[in-house]
């Protein structure tokens, strides 16, 4: 078997795969992310033949995050799995690692040195359910000259993407807030960035009103979010997916 980095235009045999696999698979970020990090996404293949899939993204000298580990249905139990996932604790060695298990999948990763924290679930919502009153601030739309903007390379490149919608406050001259929205399952995810409930909820409802009622919009939210859940909480969000936070060391 051999592992190698990914290519741009494979990307859509990544997506292909997870959809069999039914995975909500947010093709936006996953680009975005790529345009950023092409080094850490990686395919595995022997003869000819795509064995599986993995992306190891190193954030930083310090910190990484697996996501996407995927073998093709006819090479499980065949050992591919652990090599792949193997080479993806090498490309991030010396890094805390951090992935997103399934409830059913915890005992593969804590055998390599992974232990659970907390949960992250994701939470939908349907436009036109919940009625609020008229805020009186101000959003302002993508502006690439913004000082929040000139170090992330990641939200830029989502920026440029079409098919995402976004909105952000402004206090005197930063960006105290932003939000965007992109495909994803039957609606639109929406990630929000906020240290103030009444920015965030703002945004919310300034980029949802702009879709047709009964149209789902899905949050992801975890207790490193307390902002995001008190923002479920408030508009009766229902549960969706759950899945389990790991990291296979705390650094201090």
């Amino acid at each position: 078997m051999k592992i190698r980095t990914l290519k741009e235009h494979e990307l859509s045999l990544l997506f292909e795969y997870a959809k069999l696999e039914k995975w909500d698979t947010e093709e936006s970020h996953t680009l975005a992310l790529y345009k950023t990090h092409p080094n850490d996404f990686f395919i595995a293949h022997e003869d000819g033949k795509i064995l599986g899939f993995i992306v190891a993204i190193k954030h930083s000298s310090a910190f990484g995050f697996i996501s996407s580990f995927l073998v093709l249905k006819e090479f499980r139990g065949q050992g591919f799995g652990m090599q792949i996932f193997d080479f993806a604790l090498k490309h991030l060695q010396g890094c805390q690692i951090a992935l997103d298990s399934i409830v059913d999948k915890t005992e593969l990763y804590e055998k390599a040195g992974f232990k659970g924290y907390f949960d992250v679930v994701t939470y939908s919502f349907v436009t036109g359910s919940v009625n609020l009153p008229s805020s009186t601030l101000q959003t302002i739309d993508f502006d690439e000259n913004q000082t929040v903007y000139e170090n992330n390379n990641y939200l830029n490149y989502m920026m440029q993407n079409k098919e995402v919608n976004y909105r952000a406050i402004k206090n005197s001259a930063l960006v105290s807030s932003y939000a965007f929205t992109f495909k994803y399952r039957d609606g639109y995810k929406i990630h929000i960035e906020s240290t103030d409930i009444n920015e965030a909820i703002t945004l919310f409802f300034r980029l949802t009103d702009e879709f047709e009622k009964k149209t789902k919009i899905y949050l992801q939210a975890s207790k490193l979010s307390p902002l995001l859940l008190a923002m479920v909480e408030a508009l009766h969000m229902n549960e969706t997916s759950r899945f389990i936070r790991m990291y296979n060391k705390i650094l201090d």
